[in-house]
């Protein structure tokens, strides 16, 4: 059961910086940055480049403390 946890916490770990991108593609509005190259997306979804660096630490962090879950199972 702890060992199927940490898979899980790996997985998820996996996906979230994807999932992340692309909901800040899909609900990001160009036509309401004033530049052409500025893509934040706060106006639409509410995080850009900052909540995607928080997501990608986020599941970074997750991802491995899914792999000591794991491991920790497999030592039991």
């Amino acid at each position: 059961m702890v060992r199927l946890l940490g898979k899980l916490m790996q997985i998820a770990g996996l996906i979230i910086l994807p999932a992340g991108i692309l909901l800040q593609l899909v609900f990001d509005d160009p036509h309401s940055n004033a530049s052409g190259l500025e893509r934040t997306g706060r106006d639409v979804f509410g995080f850009g480049v900052d909540g995607l660096l928080l997501a990608m630490i986020f599941g970074v962090c997750l991802f491995y403390l899914g792999r000591f879950v794991e491991g920790y199972a497999a030592r039991q």
